[in-house]
């Protein structure tokens, strides 16, 4: 046997030659280098995918639905998901597919005869990925059956739909969308007027491609309506149960409805009582086809405080102070105190709140006011006991019946100051809708308003006046609005008789840019100036939203006051200005140009204010 031959000593790394280390770590980082440059030779970066879609049109009707379809498209494929051609494969095998997508979706738009021609390039960096589309003649809506039947078929809902509301029409392009939005608003119709058993017996339409026509038929059946059971109110704990029924004119065994419902929490949430009102149908408890409805109740906070501060151009700097008490006493009762501490106004305004004996449509008010204005051409100041009787007719219209006793000091630029007391009866009628309250991008407001006083010891002055003022608002684009405005004021009196300027008209400021705050007035022949008897103002005005809270704004506004007659050579005022939208309503910051006026490109002004649009 052998001997084994005795082990060599390990060595130490640190008692190694410095030249065989230097040697091993050159040899490591050759290594390293060169399985890293042989990864990166044998994963070459992957090519970016481009997807091109180019849709040809026959006629001017398909070239305005071009760029709506071609996005559509790029919605509906799944091709346009991918950014990168990381495995060819996958992207070969959506590509083949893609043809077909692209015929589905653009059938769902009603081209049912449509050419398709499609390409494929790779290079190293690229794949390019091309779909030429040529659009046929598309698929028009022949015949439209829509037929309603069950107890709820004669509802007038289904009257105002078809006339008003209804996308399909006879000779219009077929759109999937269009006919399921049709399937959903009528269903929507049904479950709102209480009819929530009902389906359809019949949906469908039918594509006639040689014909180029589809025909449709819906039909409905409502089956029976459901009713009404019990109001049950829980969670409240000052507002007695006597008042909160009277807020209830839901009967027992009346007809279901979704709108009833939302009118009374409407009501409920605007009586300040609530902080919090949840209305709760108990399905699961209906009984001969009556549905309980319960109600959840969070009293509001009794008392609020409100402190704030503004500034307008006619009105200067101004602090507001307000103070609500809103259960005054377990009838009900509420009193609000307001404030307006500024530097050309001022004001004080209290009022007492007693609902009616249906208060959801009626209210009793007292109210106490007294305001003072002071610009370069009036100064005024006026108290006023008013109480008056509110009564609302449903959701957009109501009547307001008024008196009031007035005592007003005034004084005209140049004039001695004058008083006069009033006694005045009247009433006003508004109708108000709007999809918005803040920034409102479809709506309108109609106001009357008739005010009378006969000469009495109450009363120093005899007059008639009416007032008629609308605004309304149309937006062509969501963010692209039209405002216009009118405002027509027109008295009744003898020449003699003095009327107080609170129902004397003067323009300028905010409502006829342009020109100073209460500067259009009557000059008379001794060098008088007063306020007109009646007036007549105008207002065009648009606006663009260029982010959620800000945009700009183009007007012209058009007025002019008179002793009697419709007043002639109207003043115009024209500018534009940053628009800012706020939860209270938008804010304007103008310029403007009297452009009646000679030289008026030398007497621009600016004008700000804020406000609710309707």
């Amino acid at each position: 046997m052998r001997p084994i031959p005795p082990m060599r000593p390990l060595i130490h790394p640190l008692s190694m030659p410095a030249s065989l280390i230097y040697t091993q770590v050159w040899l490591f980082i050759t290594l390293v280098s060169i399985a890293f440059l042989g990864s990166a030779f044998a994963n070459p970066p992957t090519a970016k995918l481009v997807l091109n879609l180019s849709i040809t049109c026959q006629d001017n009707s398909q070239c305005d639905q071009r760029t709506a379809l071609v996005d559509q498209l790029r919605t509906d494929l799944t091709l346009t998901q991918l950014k990168v051609d990381e495995f060819p494969a996958q992207t070969n095998f959506l590509f083949e597919r893609t043809e077909q997508e692209i015929r589905n979706s653009l059938r769902a738009q009603g081209f049912y005869h449509l050419t398709v021609t499609k390409q494929l390039e790779r290079t190293p960096a690229l794949t390019q990925i091309t779909f030429d589309i040529v659009l046929g003649q598309p698929i028009v809506l022949r015949q439209i059956i829509i037929q309603i039947s069950g107890d709820g078929k004669d509802l007038l809902e289904w009257q105002n739909y078809r006339q008003f509301e209804l996308k399909l029409r006879r000779g219009e392009q077929l759109n999937h969308a269009t006919y399921s939005r049709t399937l959903t608003d009528l269903r929507n119709i049904a479950l709102n007027e209480g009819y929530l058993d009902a389906q359809f017996l019949k949906r469908e339409f039918r594509v006639y491609p040689d014909e180029f026509a589809a025909d449709v038929h819906i039909h409905l059946d409502t089956q029976q309506g459901y009713l009404f059971g019990d109001v049950r109110f829980s969670g409240h704990q000052r507002v007695p149960s006597s008042l909160l029924h009277r807020y209830v004119e839901i009967e027992p065994g009346t007809a279901y409805t979704q709108h009833a419902m939302t009118q009374l929490q409407r009501a409920l949430i605007d009586s300040g009582y609530f902080g919090m009102v949840r209305i709760n149908p108990q399905y699961t408890e209906e009984k001969h086809r009556l549905i309980p409805i319960d109600i959840e109740l969070e009293d509001n906070q009794r008392q609020a405080y409100k402190v704030g501060a503004g500034f307008g151009t006619d009105t200067g700097a101004r602090i507001l102070l307000g103070f609500e008490d809103r259960l005054f006493n377990r009838q009900g009762h509420s009193y609000q105190l307001d404030s307006l501490i500024g530097e050309r106004a001022q004001s004080f305004n209290a009022n007492y709140r007693i609902p009616g004996h249906r208060p959801l449509r009626q209210q009793w008010n007292l109210g106490f006011n007294w305001d003072a204005t002071q610009s370069d051409s009036l100064e005024r100041q006026r108290t006023a006991i008013s109480p008056s009787f509110l009564v609302k007719l449903d959701d957009t219209w109501q009547v307001n019946f008024f008196s009031s006793l007035e005592y007003e000091e005034f004084e005209y630029l140049g004039q001695s100051a004058e008083t006069n007391q009033l006694l005045l009866v009247g009433s006003g009628i508004q109708k108000r809708w709007l999809n918005n309250e803040a920034y409102p991008t479809a709506g309108y407001r109609h106001n009357a308003t008739f005010r009378l006083s006969a000469q009495n010891s109450l009363s120093e002055s005899e007059f008639m006046q009416f007032e008629l003022a609308s605004r309304a608002v149309i937006a062509p684009l969501p963010f692209w609005r039209f405002i216009a405005r009118s405002h027509i004021g027109f008295t009744l009196a003898h020449q003699d008789q003095v009327i107080p300027s609170t129902y004397r008209y003067l323009l300028g400021g905010e409502n006829l840019r342009g020109y100073k705050f209460e500067s259009i007035g009557i000059d008379s022949q001794d060098n008088q100036f007063i306020g007109g008897r009646n007036m007549f103002l105008v207002s065009l005005e648009t606006d663009f939203r260029f982010s959620q809270f800000f945009g700009l704004g183009l007007f012209s506004d058009a007025g002019q006051v008179s002793t009697s007659g419709l007043p002639d050579q109207l003043k115009v005022g024209a500018g534009f200005g940053l628009r800012g939208f706020t939860p209270v309503g938008t804010a304007k910051l103008d310029m403007a140009w009297p452009i009646s006026e000679a030289g008026y490109n030398q007497n621009w002004r600016i004008h700000f204010s804020i406000g609710l649009d309707l």
